[in-house]
Parts: C-alpha cells; structure tokens; sequence
C-alpha cells in the first residue's frame, strides 16, 4: 500500500515548536507585534522545508542495488515455498510471478520515476503470495485439516491467479510507460479474490 509520508508530519511537529519558542522569544525581548510574526513565520517555514529534507529517508526509498536485491530476495522465498508443494500448477503459476519480478524491476531500472509506486506493488503482493504459500503448506501438512482449511487450500489457486493478473498488469504498464493506481487495485484484488494479506498469518500465528 501507498506509505503514509511521516516526513511531513514529523517537519510540522519540529516547525510548530520552534515557531512556538522563537515567537516567545521574541515576545520578552520586546520585538514589535507584525516584525514578530513575520519573522516567526519565515523562519518556520525554513524550518519546516529543511524538516522534509532532514527527515527524507523515513519515507522516500530509491532505485539502490540493496532494494533491488531485497525484492529478488522476496521473490525467491515465494518461489522457494512453491517449490515444496506438489502441484505442479502452484509451482508453474509460482515461476510466472517470479519471471515478472525480475521484468518489472528491468523496467524499473529504465523509468526510475516510478520507484516508490512499484516497491509499493511488490510490498503488497510479494508479501501476500509468500503467505498464501506458506500458509498452503502448514495446512497441507495437517494430519487433520478443518472446513476452513479445505476452503483455503481450494481457493489457494484462484488467489494464485488474480495475484499472477496483477503482475500481469504492473509488468504492461511499466513497458507503456504508464502510472498504476496500486491502492486502487490492490481494493480490486482483495474484493475479487476475497483474501487480505493481513488476514493470513504465518508462524505461530498460521490460522
């Protein structure tokens, strides 16, 4: 999902208190009322500008080789949990995903602009086919498995899918230069597969 930008909210924060300090400041030195406001107001909003840039790298990634790294890392653990399923479906459905991991981050080396929609696409999505993966296995390794296991374990396909269309798309529009609205359609995915990626756990909390 799109990242909240804290930079802004942690620049107010700093720009407000100093404004708060100097504009007491001024006010026991005796400075004139519209001198006193302007200059507080200046100052803040310098302040403020140099905030988003101090605090830049809470939110704002780039095309760095250690994230391009991290995403071919995560792809390798979808495909990893793929490869120890028995259906060769998964696995084959497993592969397209990864060979499309690699070409959007190809595209992506070409249009660089798009870094932070694209990482977006692959925290959600990678992060959600390595979890339906992993959660397949554990049940599959049940000795008994409930009603809502079986459910999951025949759906495990169909979310397979629309996570295999969503690459599909985000692969399209890197080569046509095109901008994706990913929060848009990451609601699309999760109305029409009926699956949210925070509701499958892994670990000690697989449900």
């Amino acid at each position: 999902m799109k990242q909240f930008q804290k930079r802004y909210i942690y620049s107010a924060i700093l720009a407000s208190v100093f404004f708060l300090i100097l504009y007491l400041v001024l006010s026991i030195i005796g400075i004139d009322l519209i001198i006193r406001l302007l200059v507080s107001i200046m100052l803040t909003i310098g302040v403020y500008v140099g905030g988003i840039l101090f605090f830049k790298e809470e939110d704002v990634r780039e095309l760095t080789g250690d994230n391009i790294n991290n995403y071919y890392y995560l792809a390798s653990k979808v495909n990893s949990e793929a490869l120890r399923t028995e259906d060769e479906d998964i696995k084959n459905k497993t592969e397209e995903i990864t060979k499309l991991t690699d070409s959007i981050l190809v595209s992506l080396s070409q249009r660089p602009k798009k870094v932070e929609s694209t990482f977006d696409f692959f925290d959600y999505y990678l992060d959600i086919s390595y979890k339906i993966l992993y959660k397949y296995n554990s049940i599959k390794a049940k000795e008994e498995q409930t009603k809502d296991d079986k459910k999951f374990i025949t759906s495990t396909k169909k979310y397979l899918d629309n996570i295999l269309e969503a690459f599909k798309k985000q692969s399209k529009n890197m080569q046509e230069a095109k901008m994706l609205d990913i929060d848009t359609e990451i609601k699309i995915f999760e109305k029409t597969s009926g699956i949210n990626k925070e509701n499958v756990k892994v670990g000690d909390k697989d449900e």
